[in-house]
């Protein structure tokens, strides 16, 4: 009897440790308490605004990706290298920055970039 428990003892010590592991496997590569989405970069970059020469990044988020629509993101993306002429499939983290307004309010950070597509 005594034989039995230690043997099930030890199989769900080792089950307890892989289940660990696999765990631990599965874990994203990013932290933190911001949302993560999925956004796609347009090849080409768009003025901020009409009458201001500043370049923005065109986007696409979650749902929105493959539709006719583009938005413009006035933030940069922590960590990304945007390559002029090639669209990006990107996952990111956005982070609610306290006491920023407007577009500050917001930072965004380059978890993975997923897909670099040389535009046609």
């Amino acid at each position: 009897m005594f034989k039995v428990l230690l043997l099930t003892l030890s199989l769900t010590a080792i089950y307890s440790t892989s289940v660990a592991m696999t765990n631990d496997l599965e874990k994203p590569a990013y932290s933190g308490a911001g949302e993560v989405i999925k956004i796609r970069v347009n090849a080409h970059q768009v003025n901020c605004q009409p009458d201001v020469e500043v370049l923005c990044y065109s986007v696409q988020k979650g749902a929105s990706i493959g539709m006719e629509t583009w938005e413009t993101l006035q933030q940069s993306i922590e960590g990304f290298t945007f390559e002029e002429g090639y669209t990006y499939d990107l996952i990111v983290r956005i982070d609610v920055q306290q006491g920023k307004t407007g577009s500050e309010k917001f930072k965004y950070t380059l978890v993975e970039i997923i897909s670099k597509i040389k535009e046609a």
